[in-house]
């Protein structure tokens, strides 16, 4: 690796960061088992080619790329994947620095002027901390411009073989979400779509948003002992994407419900974060490797 896209080791672990492809890990191995989805080609600067992504500074959907906050009026450009709607914030979509690296530590580091796509400045970082039994992800997002910001963080990782994987958590309430891919209403999560007792992802067709999650997630292989186990305190939702026409799922530990900018309930439902200038938020999330 070079150190555009510096590698971390440690015991059987290994993780490839590429910053230049929106602030990405580019894998994520146990030995020779794949932990997250493997980019084809490191080198890419497409993130939609990577194993995980940032998330900020906000998650998932915003209609139709408008918001009101504050007594302004906020226009946001749509992603082509979720035309006419904006996707994810802006995160992913920039080339990241390296601010620091080691053999088991590396951080990058993002700034926004606050013109271009998202109309407060920022500051975010992002730390990847290996050890022998798993991955510490740490991201901060500071307001550096001179007005309150709202604004939500999260992970996007793929987790390759869905047709051989299963997952287990405790997530009580299930956002429907409506034929635009916008969150309509939260209800208790039905038995079909019940984490609870563990349930295999090749028969699921998701695309929602999970709240009231406790404990940690699990994922695990029929063709490995290794999987993962997610950890995330400040992470209150969870959004999980099972596509069918894919090999690939994805489950999103964030703290913000996606379009949370557009919707009535309060912060205590939505994780809606509102940022004073200068104040930041962090997210902290552990991707502990079971079965080693």
């Amino acid at each position: 690796m070079s150190d555009e896209t510096p590698e971390m080791t440690a015991g059987t672990l290994r993780v490839v960061v590429a910053p230049h492809a929106g602030g990405s890990l580019a894998s994520f191995h146990a030995g020779d088992h794949a932990l997250m989805r493997t980019a084809p080609d490191i080198t890419s600067s497409d993130p939609l080619t990577m194993a995980c992504y940032p998330l900020l500074p906000f998650v998932g959907r915003v209609a139709y790329g408008r918001f009101r906050f504050e007594g302004r009026d906020v226009t946001l450009p749509p992603h082509p994947i979720s035309a006419p709607h904006a996707l994810h914030g802006l995160g992913w979509q920039r080339r990241w620095s390296l601010a620091a690296t080691g053999p088991r530590e590396v951080t990058i580091a993002l700034e926004h002027d606050g013109k271009e796509d998202w109309p407060w400045a920022f500051a975010a970082r992002q730390t990847f901390a290996l050890d022998e039994k798993g991955l510490n992800h740490s991201l901060t997002l500071t307001n550096l411009s001179g007005r309150n910001m709202p604004c939500g963080l999260g992970a996007h990782p793929f987790f390759p073989n869905r047709q051989d994987a299963r997952m287990k958590g405790e997530l009580p309430l299930i956002w429907e979400s409506s034929a635009i891919g916008l969150p309509t209403s939260r209800e208790p999560v039905q038995a079909v779509r019940n984490f609870t007792n563990g349930r295999r992802i090749a028969p699921m067709t998701l695309d929602n948003c999970f709240s009231g999650g406790r404990g940690p997630i699990d994922i695990g292989w029929d063709d490995s002992e290794r999987g993962i186990r997610i950890h995330g305190r400040e992470a209150g939702h969870t959004v999980v994407y099972t596509p069918q026409a894919h090999d690939f799922f994805c489950v999103e530990p964030v703290t913000i419900v996606p379009d949370a900018f557009n919707r009535q309930e309060g912060p205590d439902v939505t994780g809606l974060r509102v940022l004073a200038p200068d104040e930041a938020m962090t997210l902290n999330l552990r991707y502990e490797v079971t079965g080693l």
